[in-house]
């Protein structure tokens, strides 16, 4: 069985940022009208991927408010303290939609998972660790945030299984989609030795699903998931407004911080192989940082390690307890929900018996969002 997890906010922001015209429309969102686009907007886009992934499962990770910004930050004025909401917008009227199209997506027997204080990266790891190597299943992470890749990662046992990043958008001068996989992906996608005697043939559905979505002009790339974690420790994540382990003034006054040439000379002298290694080093990492800026960092190593992994790395053992107990008690509740078969939805179906179309699959009457009707008919295109 193979499960598809999306970050839903994200989807909510970019068909947000279409629906509004890419910056060219002064949309508020203040109007029904303008609302009833987004609405729509999100259910093409989110069942145009479902088409192209085709799961068995779906889940829908919610974001909530960040146990992260409880975390100090001298450098700076704390985790995605640098983030700015459009005052343009009327977000009240956003939040509302999301709430909507969740109770939406619950209806139609999709997983939706929020828990107070945890981000849907965290959502997603925590799902990630149940259904891989909890239940030896496929497991496709849908989205764009670089930051999920260090989840990418495979097991062998009982029997071969992975966890993915499907990022089905497109943007820059060469656009095409991503597929980030382990090492070693390749090989099983292409290895017929497992298809059985001539008496005996079976057919792998998970690497037919693969291959379609390879088949997309999807580019696969193959990346370490636990490389991607220890980067992110010593160089920060500007998105997230986390600095670097390590920023000092240099000798002109100018502000100097790691970066990926320092990290890697790190990385290459103490050998780490991943985050938990970091903890057992914290003295030889310090003198490597006097090594290279010619100071002494006024802080302490193992403090500071702490610091910077809590704030980037996606790991259930560094989330707090409380997050990972709710998530466990509710697994079999979000479980037990109405299955559906989601492989050929589309905007109709998933808005069916809503204001905006009614149950016998049309754009219900008298809606400001109708103006999208026979667009959907016509073509029912996504923009990607």
């Amino acid at each position: 069985m193979q499960y598809s997890i999306y970050r839903t906010f994200f989807f909510f922001f970019r068909s947000l940022f279409i629906v509004g015209g890419y910056g060219k429309k002064k949309y508020t969102f203040d109007s029904q009208k303008e609302q009833d686009q987004l609405m729509r907007k999100i259910a093409t886009d989110i069942t145009a991927i479902i088409r192209s992934i085709n799961p068995s499962r779906v889940i829908f990770a919610l974001d909530s408010k960040s146990w992260r910004k409880g975390i100090s930050i001298d450098e700076n004025e704390g985790y995605k303290g640098n983030r700015k909401k459009s005052g343009v917008i009327n977000w009240d009227n956003i939040y509302k939609i999301m709430g909507e199209f969740a109770q939406i997506l619950k209806t139609n027997g999709f997983i939706v998972s929020q828990i107070d204080n945890a981000e849907a990266d965290d959502l997603m790891a925590l799902w990630r660790d149940e259904l891989l190597y909890n239940q030896n299943q496929h497991v496709v992470l849908v989205s764009a945030d670089e930051d999920v890749r260090q989840l990418v990662d495979s097991i062998s046992s009982p029997k071969r299984a992975f966890s993915i990043i499907y990022n089905p958008f497109t943007q820059g001068k060469n656009p095409s989609k991503k597929l980030f996989v382990p090492n070693g992906f390749k090989d099983w996608l292409n290895d017929e030795e497992d298809i059985g005697d001539i008496f005996n043939r079976s057919i792998d559905v998970d690497k037919e699903d693969f291959n379609r979505i390879l088949n997309d002009k999807v580019n696969l790339e193959e990346v370490d998931g636990k490389e991607i974690a220890l980067r992110k420790i010593f160089c920060g994540d500007d998105g997230d407004n986390v600095p670097s382990i390590y920023t000092w003034l240099n000798d002109k006054g100018k502000e100097v911080r790691i970066t990926n040439k320092p990290y890697q000379k790190i990385i290459d002298y103490i050998g780490a192989k991943d985050w938990k290694d970091l903890m057992t080093k914290s003295e030889v990492i310090y003198d490597q940082l006097i090594e290279i800026s010619g100071q002494k960092p006024s802080f302490k190593m193992d403090k500071r390690l702490e610091r910077q992994t809590k704030l980037v790395v996606l790991d259930k053992s560094l989330f707090p307890v409380e997050i990972v107990k709710d998530f466990e008690d509710h697994i079999h509740e979000d479980y037990a929900g109405n299955y559906i078969s989601p492989q050929n939805w589309n905007m109709l179906s998933m808005l069916e018996g809503t204001r905006y179309v009614d149950h016998k699959g049309r754009v219900s009457s008298g809606n400001e969002a109708s103006i999208f009707g026979q667009i959907d008919r016509i073509s029912n295109k996504e923009l990607f």
